[in-house]
């Protein structure tokens, strides 16, 4: 018999001010964002971005003040309560972010994960890479 017990939860809107740290693209917005920041890279000083790359998504770490917007993208910041789990600006979970954290620590190895919305998904950001203008021209 299973014992693992299911935490039931769902995503609300978060209505609550808070800071990004992350603009975070999917899909046909990767591309877009790649490019805006390739054309536009005297606007910002790229050794202060990291990013984290997957198949369908890009997440770029950087000052609030200078995150990049090309239309699609979206936010994410690190939760007050929970430091090691990051979450759409957006968006916030229906239960403690604690507890959320705690559950995901359990099933995950990942340090700081960004647990996303829609497409719903857990992304580790235990390794992240310097944003440089080869990687962009790379990347495109």
């Amino acid at each position: 018999m299973n014992n693992k017990s299911l935490i039931n939860w769902h995503w609300q809107l978060n209505t609550e001010s808070v800071i990004p740290v992350a603009v975070v693209a999917w899909y046909e917005t990767v591309p877009r964002l790649l490019i805006y920041l390739l054309k536009n890279q005297d606007k910002y000083d790229l050794q202060k971005f990291k990013f984290v790359k997957g198949e369908d998504f890009i997440i770029i770490i950087g000052p609030e003040s200078q995150l990049p917007w090309v239309d699609g993208v979206q936010y994410a910041m690190v939760d007050s309560q929970a430091p090691q789990l990051w979450l759409p600006c957006h968006a916030k979970p229906s239960i403690s972010t604690l507890l959320l954290a705690n559950a995901i620590a359990n099933k995950f190895t990942h340090k700081h994960v960004l647990l996303w919305d829609h497409p719903k998904m857990v992304i580790p950001l235990g390794v992240s890479w310097p944003l440089t203008k080869e990687f962009l021209e790379y990347a495109i």
